[in-house]
Formats: structure tokens, C-alpha cells, sequence
């Protein structure tokens, strides 16, 4: 079986730690040739071994921060986190214009 190749460029931060070590991160990674993208995944302490994830491009990774904004609005939280400025330039909607969408729930531990 082929070596895997990838290339961790930029660590963005750990999301979870598992009792056995592994982290749960968000990443910039190069897989192979091809063209970086975002990555979330699970990753062994050493970085060797990695899980399942997915990969997502900017475009989605600002598209994912508007929904997540939705999901998080009920519970009076904001997306943001230091840099969080620079996407204001990649906005999709207009923060003027977006008022969030009521949901059911107040909080995400009501579900």
C-alpha cells in the first residue's frame, strides 16, 4: 500500500482531546499534490496516524461560519476568534442585512 503524503502547513487549533491523546483539529493541509485545504480531523499525538475527516475549502469554511452562526444565534453566541475579521471580506451576506433564522431550540444542549 502507498504512502500516504501530506504536509500540515498551518495548525489553526485543537477542538477535543480524546483519553487516548488523539486531537480532534482544524488544519491547512496539502494531501499529495493537490491543492490545499481546510481539514478537520482526528490526529494520532505524533501526527503520523490520522482518522476520518473531511477537507473543505475557503469558500466552504465561510459558508460554515455563516451556519454555524445560525445554529449559534438562539444561544446569544458569536462566531468569532481573533483574525475572524479578515473573513469580513469574503461575507456572503451582509452582516446589516442577515437577521438569524428562529430555531426551536434555545440552546444546543436543549436537543
Amino acid at each position: 500500500m502507498a504512502e500516504l503524503k501530506f504536509e500540515i502547513l498551518e495548525s489553526f487549533g485543537v477542538l477535543s482531546t480524546s483519553k487516548s491523546g488523539w486531537t480532534k483539529e482544524l488544519n491547512f493541509v496539502q494531501w499529495g499534490d493537490n491543492q490545499p485545504n481546510f481539514d478537520l480531523r482526528t490526529w494520532s499525538p505524533d501526527h503520523k496516524k490520522m482518522g476520518k475527516g473531511i477537507t473543505l475549502t475557503h469558500e466552504e469554511v465561510v459558508a460554515l461560519t455563516q451556519v454555524l452562526a445560525k445554529v449559534l444565534a438562539p444561544e446569544g453566541s458569536k462566531v468569532a476568534a481573533p483574525g475572524a475579521e479578515n473573513l469580513a471580506a469574503y461575507e456572503v451576506v451582509d452582516e446589516d442585512d442577515w437577521v438569524p433564522e428562529k430555531s426551536s431550540f434555545k440552546r444546543l444542549s436543549d436537543v
